[in-house]
This record gives C-alpha cells, sequence and structure tokens, in this order.
C-alpha cells in the first residue's frame, strides 16, 4: 500500500499538462512486469485513474489555504 501511496502523490505533484501521459507510462511498465505486486499496483492505479489524474482543486485544501 505504501507504493500505491506515493505513486499518487507523485503523479499528483506532476503538472496536469503532463500528468496522463506520466500515468500511462507507469501503467505500461508496471504491465510488463510478471511481480504480482506489480502487477497489483497497475491495477489499483488503474481503478483510481479517474481521481489521480483529476487536476481540480481539492476542496479541503482550498477551505485551509
Amino acid at each position: 500500500m505504501i507504493v500505491f501511496d506515493r505513486a499518487w502523490k507523485m503523479l499528483q505533484e506532476i503538472d496536469a499538462s503532463e500528468r496522463k501521459k506520466a500515468f500511462d507510462a507507469i501503467v505500461e511498465l508496471l504491465a510488463a512486469s510478471e511481480d504480482e505486486g506489480m502487477l497489483q499496483l497497475r491495477d489499483d492505479l488503474l481503478t483510481f485513474e479517474d481521481d489521480i489524474l483529476d487536476d481540480s482543486e481539492d476542496p479541503i485544501k482550498t477551505l485551509l489555504g
């Protein structure tokens, strides 16, 4: 789970215009793996793809900001 959190955070730090390209590259690399953990990470990332690629402002950050 730590790897998933780190991957998500890394993708969130990438500019929204480049995030989809980075996401697709990561998913492609993970898909080529034979490691069950990496394949599970790929599946998890794909499950949350819309949330990861969402570039709208986090409402909690807006309120606290």
